[in-house]
């Protein structure tokens, strides 16, 4: 880990992402109006926070990502690319792929960065290994970028931007990334202090606070003591309390939503879905999935404005560092994420068939189903005919073709 001067210095820099509360102390800022501090280990007690990095992570880890060969006829994936199987399959011994990128992917958008180490034997690369972003300390001196990874035993390596994958979640300067944690450290605190209110609530029994109105005097405080403890006792309980004779209980009542509690919580989940650019519907609030848009809408939204950047970030960084053979390429393929509904999907292979743009099997095989005999072949509309005659929508060139078709000029063909 690194030394005090240095992460001292690394939180003036702002790339720390979490400091040691004492820091938080010593610059201020820790503790939000609401009286909560705010960390990366707490901010994901916070349902809408949790849900969103969750739901991003897991999105990003399930979509197929691989190394492909540029050829003539498109993308092809190399199968047995050293790099395929390590970013496909099981990146080293401690992960399989989706664990390990679900794990990337939770560190950027918490701490703001995520470190990725190529191990090598040689010039070989034999792992990915995960960093913690703790551990790792980003300076830019002289016009020259270099990352400091501090080990366990107080050893450094320092490395160069090409030696490491670094995804950042948000970033100002450009190679520093800044948690979205720290921009949303006010509302998160409203909602962790509103939730703490809940549980005071119940932590009551759910009964609002009253009044033991007593008639007479008693002058016995042990006695006033008790008479209230039994009470207290049977309301957090459930049990039916018993008062003394003459005694009267007068409730002052007050509902969670004079608490504003539910709207409050419902502006705060609104908030942290904006800041991770995640429709509110994804994450259970349904109450504005009819505005404006549909459902599909916004899932298509929702792949566009906030899986897209990441996947596009993550590629590129993958592909700057990994790989120098310009005939290939890493893309992660998310044509599951954009299919919609059963309704629209076949609407697109409906329209895709009838313009010749895919094949019977090419539409079976999307769907996993089996090839049929004939399925090979293309539809060709008539009105797309380029040259020669036009015979139950297929072009004939033959030679009697042509003169049958200059031999009937001018006359209506039935196609």
């Amino acid at each position: 880990m690194a030394n005090i001067l240095q992460r001292v210095v690394r939180s003036i820099s702002g790339t720390i992402s979490n400091p040691n509360s004492f820091m938080f102390q010593l610059f201020g800022g820790s503790v939000t109006s609401s009286g909560e501090e705010i960390s990366v280990e707490k901010a994901p007690q916070v349902a809408a926070v949790y849900a969103c990095v969750s739901l991003i992570a897991d999105t990003i880890a399930s979509l197929p990502f691989n190394v492909y060969e540029k050829t003539d006829n498109g993308l092809v994936i190399r199968e047995n690319n050293q790099l395929n199987r390590l970013i496909s399959k099981r990146p080293n011994e401690k992960y399989n792929a989706f664990d390990f990128r679900r794990a990337a992917l939770t560190n950027m958008l918490l701490h703001g960065n995520c470190y990725i180490l190529p191990m090598r034997t040689g010039t070989t690369l034999t792992e990915l290994e995960l960093i913690p972003p703790d551990n790792v300390v980003t300076e830019y001196r002289n016009g020259k970028l270099t990352y400091t990874i501090f080990l366990y035993g107080n050893r450094q390596l320092v490395l160069n931007p090409d030696q490491i994958i670094h995804l950042k979640a948000f970033t100002i300067d450009g190679y520093n990334g800044l948690s979205p944690i720290t921009y949303a450290r006010e509302t998160i605190g409203s909602s962790l202090s509103a939730n703490k209110h809940l549980a005071k609530y119940y932590g009551k029994g759910t009964v609002p606070p009253g009044i033991l109105q007593l008639q007479g005097t008693i002058r016995d405080p042990e006695r006033l003591k008790a008479i209230g403890q039994q009470f207290d006792g049977a309301v957090k309980e459930g049990r039916t309390p018993v008062v003394p004779e003459g005694a009267e209980y007068k409730g002052i009542t007050m509902t969670l939503r004079d608490s504003q509690y539910i709207e409050t919580q419902k502006w705060t989940a609104e908030e942290i879905c904006r800041i991770f650019r995640v429709p509110p519907h994804k994450i259970g609030m349904m109450e504005h999935g009819v505005y404006n848009n549909s459902i599909e809408a916004q899932n298509h939204q929702f792949v566009t404005d906030c899986i897209r950047p990441l996947v596009e970030m993550i590629e590129e960084e993958f592909e700057n560092k990994l790989i120098n053979n310009n005939s290939l390429t890493v893309e992660m393929d998310f044509t599951n994420l954009m299919r919609g509904d059963i309704s629209t999907q076949v609407q697109r292979h409906v329209s895709y068939w009838n313009i010749g743009a895919m094949s019977v099997n090419e539409i079976r095989q999307e769907n996993n189903l089996p090839p049929v005999d004939g399925g090979d072949e293309r539809h060709t509309p008539a009105h797309m005919a380029i040259n020669g005659d036009v015979q139950n929508g297929k072009i004939n060139k033959t030679e009697s073709g042509r003169q049958n078709s200059e031999g009937n000029a001018g006359q209506q063909i039935t196609v």
